[in-house]
């Protein structure tokens, strides 16, 4: 599968959202207002984390109040269902509905049905997106996934863009690129410690985090702890 190369046009790509600035702006305000006084500075770290001041502003936050199709697309998904890409679009569904107010997704069903009768490498998502009623389409396309790292050690690794598309009007709304997305990040996982299908999955779950915090304020701090994940 060849990875598109053209840009968005018209809205502006990742821009911060502002109410989320402003919150942090006035948590900053609290916090340094309170740090001024003795033994305040934990409730003032408190505070900050409340108001979600502490957390990363989503890239792209149109998804909110939007019907959106989920579309996965690895290279062995261009003409069959595919398990890598059925896991990666639940996990990133799921994560949208948890975290997004008032987003409704497609039902996955409804879209296989779509390229079932239109052919499984029909790829105009503004097209699918038509065909499912949809307002926008969440374009993921894999390219590159590998889950090993020589013979004896398990280490996923894909490139990786991912696209917002107007339906309506085929308008790129947001595209951002990740190559070569690794993990885990230093190691990996010996194939005497577990099966493929299991770390498919833990990897795939993994990546769908980071598609999926792109539309939602997430905490950074998050990062730190995933390669102990392989340890567990």
């Amino acid at each position: 599968m060849r990875l598109a190369n053209n840009r968005p046009s018209g809205h502006a790509v990742g821009a911060m959202a502002r109410p989320a600035a402003v919150t942090l702006c006035m948590s900053l305000i609290v916090a340094s207002l309170l740090a001024t006084q003795s033994g305040c500075l934990g409730l003032a770290a408190n505070l900050i984390h409340a108001a979600g001041g502490d957390k990363a502003p989503a890239a792209y936050e149109g998804l909110e109040e939007s019907r959106v199709a989920v579309v996965t697309l690895t290279e062995n998904s261009q003409f069959s269902d595919d398990p890598s890409a059925r896991i990666l679009g639940r996990n990133v569904t799921q994560l949208l509905k948890q975290q997004i107010k008032d987003i409704e997704i497609v039902r996955e069903d409804k879209i296989a049905n779509w390229r079932d009768t239109h052919g499984w490498d029909q790829l105009e998502f503004a097209e699918i997106g038509r065909g499912v009623d949809a307002d926008k389409v969440l374009a993921i396309e894999v390219a590159n996934l590998k889950l090993r790292d020589g013979a004896t050690l398990y280490r996923g690794r894909a490139d990786v863009v991912i696209t917002v598309v107007d339906a309506k009007t085929g308008e790129q709304l947001y595209r951002s690129e990740m190559e070569e997305f690794t993990y885990p990040t230093t190691a990996g996982q010996y194939t005497s410690e577990t099966t493929e299908s299991r770390f498919q999955k833990l990897y795939l779950g993994v990546l769908a985090k980071r598609v999926a915090r792109q539309f939602y304020p997430y905490d950074p701090r998050d990062d730190f702890a995933l390669d102990s994940i392989v340890a567990r």
